[in-house]
């Protein structure tokens, strides 16, 4: 009887030990990369993420093809939307979130168009057709940004530009803001504060509420080492600080996945005094224009003919 109670606890404590390092497996090498490495969009291959199609013509737009050359050398692909006016405006660089591709901003490409402003619609690294295989969460992209406005500005002199950004999209917009002063004004929806904050937000709502600190600082550490980069460096509320220039913030007061009160921070944080705090009522994270497009459709015009010359 004591052989059997003795193998058992054996067992018991092999189990235990096989768990623990399962763990530990998951924490160093697959979390990690859950964030930084990013499920890559094929608009022909996931055409269900695109009702109204994901070709230009599907909404009535000119574009062109344009090769962007980063500080580390990789590649980015991006489309040049133009004006559906005679007069063009400003160009405003627009960025996507997550795991999606610059095909998912045609919609506001359009408009963009439908009132005077041509539009760059950028995969930034990592994601769609550009080059790169790790996501920084702006701590690279906002030096490729500033690859970006040199582009244009040698493409097209003289226009003023301007940045547009979701989500993740919306951080680095901010991010970029602060180091590229070439960028006159932004739109950010539904963006973060800090990334360490947001990171953690995710991983409570995958883990089922539960995430220690030491699991979300290994996690965060083992990121940065993989992707080379200081994942506690990346704070859009310190660059929104560092802002001087109008920005127009949208968030949904349902957003599930970074609370408004994150989004909030940034936009008390930008020093300017033509700056918009817009809260979509029932809004979440990824449905603001359907919630409510024809109210957010008038802000961003008003927004827009405000910053004409």
């Amino acid at each position: 009887m004591k052989k059997t109670t003795r193998n058992k606890a054996i067992a018991s404590s092999i189990l235990l030990g096989l768990l623990a390092f399962g763990g530990l497996f998951v924490i160093d090498n697959v979390l990690p990369n859950i964030s930084i490495k990013p499920w890559r969009m094929v608009p022909s291959e996931n055409s269900w993420c695109f009702p109204q199609g994901y070709l230009p013509e599907n909404f009535g737009l000119k574009t062109q093809k344009v090769t962007i050359r980063t500080p580390d050398s990789l590649t980015l692909q991006a489309l040049l939307v133009s004006s559906n006016l005679d007069t063009t405006y400003a160009i405003v660089v627009q960025l996507h979130g997550i795991s999606n591709c610059k095909e998912t901003n045609f919609p506001r490409a359009k408009i963009l168009a439908d009132s005077g402003y041509a539009s760059l619609l950028l995969d930034l690294r990592a994601h769609g057709e550009s080059g790169g295989e790790y996501c920084t969460f702006g701590y690279k992209e906002k030096y490729d940004l500033k690859a970006v406005a040199d582009t244009l500005s040698a493409m097209m002199p003289g226009y003023p530009l301007a940045i547009w950004g979701p989500s993740l999209g919306g951080a680095i917009a901010l991010e970029a803001m602060a180091v590229e002063s070439r960028y006159s004004f932004g739109i950010v929806e539904s963006t973060y504060d800090e990334y360490p904050k947001v990171v953690a937000e995710y991983g409570e709502a995958y883990m089922f509420g539960f995430q220690p600190q030491w699991v979300l600082d290994r996690v965060l550490h083992k990121s940065g080492e993989i992707a080379h980069f200081d994942p506690y460096a990346v704070n859009p509320v310190v660059a929104a600080a560092q802002i001087d220039r109008p920005v127009l913030f949208m968030h949904g007061d349902r957003d599930a996945r970074i609370p408004k009160d994150f989004n909030k921070r940034n936009y008390d944080a930008v020093k300017n005094d033509e700056k918009v705090w817009v809260l979509v009522h029932d809004g979440g994270h990824n449905n603001l224009w359907t919630v409510d497009g024809p109210h957010l459709k008038r802000v961003v015009y008003s927004f827009l003919a405000a910053r004409r010359n």
